[in-house]
């Protein structure tokens, strides 16, 4: 039975990480629909940057350095002990620049890099709220003294966060 039991909650997790892929792709479409008119989306350069680090979104998530690790901290089989994800997650935060932790603290700022970051780092936030009812914005805002970014991008998601509310 336990053969059985791995294999259910490896497809638990994995059913659990194409939904929340799938959501990232209906939000980075909600999120070009309504910031039609911000410079990322006429940018060519720019725009495809994004559209192709939405296309391999947590990809990391399949890796051997994480896959194993998620699955038993998230959907452990009877008798598994809690993982410790401390590796796994360092490893995913510095493979997926969509997470602040990755730029957000470098000491230089290319703005191409810096939209392409921070569009995605949003259409995350996006698709996580479809899963637990919140939006991107009151995520910010609820975890705000945790996430630190630079003015220039506070200053860049709310400009997204006013055209989303549209």
């Amino acid at each position: 039975m336990k053969a059985l039991e791995l294999i259910y909650k490896t497809r638990k997790y994995l059913d659990y990480l194409e939904e929340h892929i799938s959501n990232v792709d209906k939000a980075w479409r909600e999120l070009q629909d309504n910031c039609k008119d911000m410079r990322f989306m006429w940018d060519d350069y720019v725009f495809w940057l994004i559209d192709a680090e939405v296309k391999s979104h947590d990809i990391s998530k399949l890796s051997e350095q994480e896959f194993i690790q998620y699955r038993k901290s998230f959907y452990p089989i009877k008798g598994e002990s809690k993982y410790d994800m401390s590796e796994a997650w360092e490893h995913h935060k510095k493979n997926n620049p969509h997470h602040w932790e990755n730029w957000a603290s470098r000491d230089y700022y290319n703005p191409y890099e810096g939209e392409v970051h921070c569009v995605h780092m949003v259409v995350d936030w996006m698709a996580m709220g479809y899963k637990f009812g919140d939006t991107a914005q009151e995520y910010y805002e609820n975890n705000k003294d945790k996430i630190k970014l630079p003015k220039w991008a506070i200053e860049f998601i709310y400009q997204i966060f006013e055209r989303l509310k549209k």
